[in-house]
């Protein structure tokens, strides 16, 4: 009976955390089905800065990841170049390691998912965030509030750059680090934070 209670305790927690994120699955799924974009579809949300860099610097990693390139000495842009830079710059995210499983003719479409699983970080990590600085706010709200900050303008606005979504879902966990350094004088979760 009591093993029973802790587990369903666990899962509720789970629930909790995974609200936000699943929320905002949802919300994006609908609106990409409503426009017809991949996977509902045939268009991908790239223009712009995604077409012109993200989209080829994610088929150069993949080229790389697949031993077909090299990270030091790229040749297939500016007449040879050191890679490092832009991938620290560009696309140095663990979801850009993704490319690894995707065709490349695929990659104007794998970006739609690309940007999903960051809006989902986003929303998850500032659910941790409210959830343990801001006790006065139930669940529900830490849920609510997790999801307006993965739909946030700065999402909306620069999506087309997905690696600064990564800061986004990075910026709670710096707050908690922070709040960590301050509070207890604990250094590690800052300097691992701040690292990131």
């Amino acid at each position: 009976m009591e093993r029973g209670m802790r587990l369903n305790k666990r899962a509720e927690k789970v629930f909790f955390y995974l609200l936000a994120p699943l929320t905002v699955l949802a919300l994006t799924c609908a609106v990409m089905a409503a426009h017809g974009q991949f996977p509902f579809g045939e268009k991908s949300i790239a223009w712009c800065d995604m077409n012109q860099q993200v989209i080829p610097l994610l088929m150069d990693f993949k080229d790389i990841l697949a031993g077909k390139s090299s990270l030091l000495l790229n040749m297939q842009n500016a007449g040879g170049m050191n890679f490092w830079g832009v991938f620290l710059f560009f696309i140095s995210s663990p979801f850009s390691f993704l490319v690894a499983f995707i065709e490349k003719a695929d990659i104007y479409y794998a970006v739609n998912i690309l940007l999903l699983l960051r809006m989902m970080l986003c929303a998850f990590t500032a659910v941790l965030f409210f959830h343990r600085y801001f006790c006065g706010l139930d669940r529900m709200q830490c849920s609510i509030l997790g999801v307006l900050y993965a739909f946030c303008g700065y999402t909306l606005f620069y999506y087309q750059n997905i690696v600064w979504l990564d800061m986004m879902a990075l910026f709670p966990l710096l707050l908690i680090a922070l709040k960590k350094l301050a509070d207890e004088e604990k250094v590690l979760p800052y300097v691992l934070a701040l690292s990131a």
